[in-house]
């Protein structure tokens, strides 16, 4: 008896493993032809892919050669039986991006940090609360916060002298990342003054950390599943991180509806009086909080995802840009002197603040950022679910089939981009004719869910890099410079940076 059963059994799981074969090869036939790594039975390519964000930049950077080099312009890969069709040729990213919404279940990972806000809310949430917010950001909401970020870019500038004559040092994790938390929290959070206590090495250490576990999870399918994830050290560790990162969004939550009530009370006064200013631009945080006084379907949970989301955001890419910048004028002379003209150009030897009339002169400024977003893109890429079969121009991508649009790929296509594609050349952007493709230009995602602070970021950006690069010089080996990828694209070596004052200011 005990010999059947071992028979049956064994019979059985032989069943099982052959209708798992047949599916994965009916699978595997629907993309036979593109580019791929060699395949496993049942695995697919988990071992070629399994590492660290460095190995991950190293597979981004090789798919995106030989994507630029197969005629499909796709490469797939096997996460076991589920297939990542990599893409990066701008009509098909078009396509994806405007008839795919849903994302894939590996931005779940990031549930514990970001609930379900914009970047991570299923589709019905999303529609729901993008309705809401499209708005946020608009222009006239942005040059309101100009005040901001004038005083942040001098804060900056200040601390910069301090470094003038020293040792070539990490300008993003000394300063840059502190700069942009505080612009964020005092603009599209509403909250007025930031205390050291909130913004702390602590804070920056977690929001690192926190990026580099989720990454490291994305790349090690046997965790991908929660109650195993669960079961892991790496597990506490994220849960510590978070901690210390919730802790910044519920003191900001808790001091904006403190300083609400007190702006309340003065306007009651104020209406008594008849003493009053007219309307004010309410912040990102402001119009989420209004929305909860008439609408209890948006819980404080909710509101606390958005803040969070907005908090990674507006601080991550925009502290990314404004590093990689700096560090390329660092090494290329020319392109900033060239930068120093034009603010010569606009502002004399004047360190007045910036104003909105300025942010429309700075025409070089702003295609060195574009340039600079193009080579360096903070998110590198982005992911999809194709939640039914479609058909893009060489290929029916089947339903189930995750979407990795290669942002580092589309933005130093040889084919969009010219033969000089790989060369930092801003004047590209300010040539008659536009240059590459809008859908290879993927810094801020493309399609339906693409970003929605792009007019904050370059506000910021041009004003606080107008007032570094007026009153000091930077030095960089950028050119030198080796990446990974920790959601955002980060280096690993060549980032350090080093500062002169401007000899027309010295005494």
């Amino acid at each position: 008896m005990q010999i059947l059963w071992q028979y049956i059994v064994g019979v059985l799981t032989l069943c099982v493993v052959l209708l798992f074969w047949i599916r994965e090869q009916r699978a595997r036939r629907r993309f036979a032809g593109l580019s791929s790594y060699p395949l496993l039975p049942f695995i697919g390519n988990i071992h070629q892919i399994f590492g660290d964000s460095k190995a991950l930049f190293r597979h981004m950077a090789h798919v995106s050669e030989v994507c630029e080099n197969n005629e499909s312009g796709m490469f797939v890969t096997w996460i076991g039986h589920c297939p990542l069709l990599i893409v990066q040729d701008p009509e098909d990213v078009r396509t994806i991006t405007n008839a795919f919404v849903e994302k894939p279940y590996i931005y779940s990972f990031g549930k514990i940090w970001l609930g379900d806000g914009l970047v991570t809310a299923p589709v019905s949430t999303w529609k729901q609360n993008i309705r809401k917010l499209a708005g946020t950001f608009s222009s006239s909401v942005v040059d309101g916060y100009l005040g901001v970020f004038n005083a942040q870019a001098k804060k900056l500038v200040d601390n910069l002298l301090m470094e003038v004559g020293q040792e070539p040092f990490d300008i993003m994790q000394k300063y840059l990342a502190y700069t942009t938390l505080e612009a964020i929290c005092q603009t599209a959070l509403g909250v007025s003054k930031i205390s050291e206590n909130i913004v702390t090495t602590e804070y920056y250490v977690a929001f690192n950390r926190c990026l580099e576990l989720l990454v490291n999870r994305g790349m090690n399918a046997f965790v991908h599943p929660d109650f195993i994830y669960k079961l892991t050290p790496k597990y506490q560790e994220i849960k510590k991180c978070v901690r210390v990162l919730h802790n910044v969004s519920d003191t900001v939550m808790r001091k904006r509806k403190h300083e609400r009530e007190k702006l309340r009370k003065e306007e009651m006064k104020e209406k008594k009086t008849g003493d009053t200013e007219g309307p004010k631009l309410k912040a990102f945080l402001d119009i989420l909080l209004d929305l909860r006084e008439i609408d209890p379907s948006l819980t404080e949970q909710q509101i606390k995802s958005e803040v969070d989301t907005i908090i990674v955001g507006g601080q991550e890419t925009v502290a990314s840009t404004m590093f990689y910048t700096l560090l390329v004028l660092g090494c290329k002379t020319r392109v900033q002197e060239k930068v120093y003209a034009e603010m010569k150009s606009i502002f004399g030897d004047s360190t007045r603040p910036v104003t909105k009339e300025d942010l429309s002169e700075m025409k070089y400024l702003e295609a060195v950022i574009n340039e600079t977003l193009r080579m360096y893109p903070p998110l590198p890429g982005v992911l999809r679910y194709a939640d039914r079969d479609l058909q893009i121009k060489s290929f029916t991508i089947p339903k189930g089939t995750i979407c990795a649009i290669n942002g580092w790929g589309a933005g130093r296509s040889a084919s969009v981009w010219g033969k000089d594609s790989a060369l930092y050349r801003p004047e590209r952007w300010l040539e008659d004719q536009p240059p590459g493709n809008t859908a290879s230009f993927l810094a801020f995602s493309y399609g339906r869910r693409a970003c929605i602070g792009k007019k904050y970021a370059m506000a910021i950006l041009k004003t606080v890099i107008s007032q570094c690069v007026r009153e000091l010089e930077f030095i960089s080996e950028a050119d030198n410079m080796q990446f990974k990828v920790d959601i955002g694209l980060r280096p690993t070596c060549g980032h350090l940076i080093q500062v002169r004052r401007r000899e027309s200011l010295q005494k």
